[in-house]
């Protein structure tokens, strides 16, 4: 490898690994809580439960699955995790897929969530995780090159 391709090949894992302490830290964190019962940050329309439905809990238990999926695409993506299982077709899809619901839940938080309570929250932390699963959507090649064409000076 030469030492321009380490040094982004560097980058991109840099960007991977604040994506997942990303996930980690944000969405992970929150849904394990409200799996295991918590209720702050829940949009409850003004009914306030001491403990979290369980409809609210299979939920979480749902998108924190989701999320650790999430995180297994990223290290694939990065070429951290090295599985045989899919394609790095799929692999890169997935994280295609990944950017695009942070992009819609960073609108959805700056548009018409901005009403709710914690959308202060969830719209800035949205914002970041987008933009890095962007990054690293956009890594190892997913981007098409086009060809430049060349200048020719004319002759006089």
């Amino acid at each position: 490898m030469t030492p321009s391709v380490q040094g982004t090949t560097r980058r991109i894992r840099v960007v991977a690994a604040l994506l997942i302490v990303g996930l980690a830290a944000g969405p992970a964190a929150s849904h394990l809580y409200w799996l295991l019962g918590g209720t702050w940050g829940l949009y409850t329309r003004g009914v306030r439960d001491e403990v979290a439905t369980t409809g609210t809990r299979v939920v979480a238990a749902v998108v924190l699955l989701l999320l650790i999926a999430a995180v297994l695409v990223v290290l694939a993506r990065v070429e951290l995790w090295q599985q045989a299982f899919v394609s790095d077709r799929v692999i890169r899809f997935f994280a295609w897929a990944l950017a695009a619901v942070f992009v819609g839940e960073t609108l959805a938080a700056f548009t018409w969530s901005r009403g709710e309570e914690l959308w202060w929250m969830y719209g800035p932390v949205s914002l970041v995780i987008a933009v890095l699963a962007l990054v690293v959507a956009g890594s190892g090649g997913a981007w098409p090159r086009v060809p430049r064409p060349h200048r020719t000076l004319p002759l006089h």
